[in-house]
């Protein structure tokens, strides 16, 4: 009797099609978000049309991984050989998702760019950030020209340009993050309503850094410990959908932060007008009230 079980590839191709199952879920995240976000909110046309670029590059990404899954798991199924080439969608995946991690970063950052108290230190984080962004673009260099040795017998060029791709997207979301903390702590004041929505700022910043960082960091660990899998293409091709979730998720969050009815203007100073007689000063043993210092948090819109 003939074996009709045929030839078992799960763990060759199981994390490629897992991972791209999961980026449809965070794909379709995005455009829910997206879909609040656009009639809801009326910011200027450069942040509205970045937005719409995000969604756009979001929904491509998604596309170019479904046709190299198709060209992986249909034309070629049962056969290895395909997977010693890179498909020209994955490459240009890559891009897309160098771009899409870029946006999101330089979102995040311009809001640290407008903060005078970072004055001294903001172009070290904006520094990181260009640093960041060239040494992605080597991933997809490094998959253009090494198109052969990347899914299976790596490339040792291809392996060393990943990392260190991947490696400064890590370490730019956490000089990011830990740059915003700084601020958000330094900018405490002790008045009941402003820790309160510190104290909510303080949480996104530090869930959407410590999430997007762990994935890369699980990329990176998969990529180098299981050189001889797949594993990590499964991070790969949802860290890209991460990015764009927590940027459209920061756009729709605002409404919510200026619901806590705090003035939505730049840090200001407010002195209360009063009058003293010469009666008062007496009752008050010479002395005189000072005034009333207040400190408003800035929410803004783009």
């Amino acid at each position: 009797m003939e074996n009709s079980q045929g030839i078992n590839l799960s763990q060759t191709l199981a994390p490629l099609y897992w991972g791209f199952v999961v980026s449809l879920l965070l794909g379709g995240i995005t455009i829910v978000q997206a879909y609040i976000y656009f009639p809801a909110q009326q910011d200027r046309f450069l942040a509205r049309f970045t937005a719409a670029v995000m969604l756009i590059l979001d929904l491509l990404s998604s596309v170019l991984i479904a046709q190299s899954v198709y060209y992986y798991l249909i034309p070629h199924f049962g056969s290895l050989q395909p997977l010693s080439s890179v498909t020209p969608e994955l490459s240009a995946e890559c891009l897309v998702s160098t771009m899409i991690t870029f946006i999101s970063q330089a979102f995040f950052v311009y809001q640290l760019y407008n903060v005078k108290r970072l004055d001294k230190n903001r172009w070290l984080v904006l520094g990181s950030i260009a640093g960041c962004a060239i040494m992605a673009f080597a991933c997809v260099a490094t998959m253009y020209i090494f198109r052969h040795g990347v899914l299976s017998n790596r490339n040792g060029t291809f392996s060393i340009f990943f990392g260190i791709a991947k490696g400064f997207g890590a370490a730019t979301d956490i000089i990011a993050t830990v740059a915003m903390s700084m601020y958000l702590t330094s900018s405490r004041t002790g008045i009941e309503k402003t820790t309160t929505l510190l104290n909510k700022l303080m949480q996104y910043v530090i869930r959407r850094g410590a999430l997007v960082t762990l994935i890369q960091t699980l990329l990176l660990v998969t990529f180098y410990a299981a050189p001889g899998h797949i594993y990590w293409i499964a991070f790969h091709i949802n860290v890209t959908k991460l990015y764009a979730n927590t940027f459209f998720a920061m756009l729709n969050g605002r409404k919510s932060l200026q619901d806590t009815q705090l003035t939505v203007t730049p840090q200001k100073v407010t002195f209360q007008h009063e009058e003293y007689g010469l009666r008062e000063i007496e009752e008050n043993d010479g002395s005189v009230n000072m005034p009333t210092v207040t400190k408003t948090v800035e929410i803004v819109d783009l």
